[in-house]
């Protein structure tokens, strides 16, 4: 923090205060009166500080919900997930994906007329992200299914411990891969306040 937005309250109320007033009494009551005045300037501070970036975001959440925890934004996902901290992942949405190519037509050397024959490829011979199965896309995928900008992932002992409370189901931790329903009010305004406009996001437990 640049230490010209740090102001030293109670010196600046000495110095404008006439020396003929600097009373002890009259300080500790002009210091009751002023600390409104720089709860709300810390505030807006730190906020301006802060943007709707990952790192910046992820920041927020911890310093509001995980304490206990050092935030460190050079860390990994996987890092991340071991130190117990809450991180933000991209969403994940179903890519489009084509039955055939036309690289994988081959020319069997066996064959005497060598006609072009269909390869065919496994599930387990694709090696995408995070060992993700091959979805083939359908139309309704992108027309009728709202997906989320990003997911935010947050430590299981946040919600066991009743740091952050959520709308109790039968299967909500049944499955970490299906959205949790958060009810804690300050964790949604906190990410509405600093998120872009417009994005969308779901809440997961690890």
């Amino acid at each position: 923090m640049n230490k010209y937005t740090i102001l030293k309250w109670e010196k600046l109320l000495l110095w404008l205060v006439p020396p003929i007033l600097r009373k002890k009494t009259h300080v500790h009551w002009l210091n009751v009166l002023i600390a409104p005045l720089q709860s709300l300037y810390e505030d807006i501070l730190y906020k301006m500080q802060h943007t709707g970036q990952v790192i910046y975001l992820e920041k927020v959440l911890n310093e509001a919900f995980n304490i206990t925890k050092k935030y460190d934004p050079n860390l990994s996902i996987q890092q991340k997930r071991l130190e117990g901290l809450i991180y933000i992942d991209e969403s994940v949405k179903p890519s489009l994906q084509y039955v055939y190519l036309h690289k994988e037509y081959y020319e069997d050397p066996n064959e005497t007329l060598r006609i072009p024959q269909l390869k065919v490829f496994k599930n387990d011979d694709y090696k995408n992200k995070d060992n993700k199965p091959v979805y083939l896309a359908h139309r309704s995928d992108y027309t009728q299914v709202n997906y989320a900008n990003f997911r935010v992932f947050m430590p299981k002992f946040l919600i066991t411990n009743k740091t952050i409370d959520i709308e109790t189901n039968e299967n909500s931790f049944k499955s970490h891969s299906e959205a949790i329903k958060i009810a804690t009010r300050e964790y949604h305004d906190l990410l509405n306040f600093y998120k872009l406009a417009g994005k969308s996001y779901e809440s997961y437990s690890y």
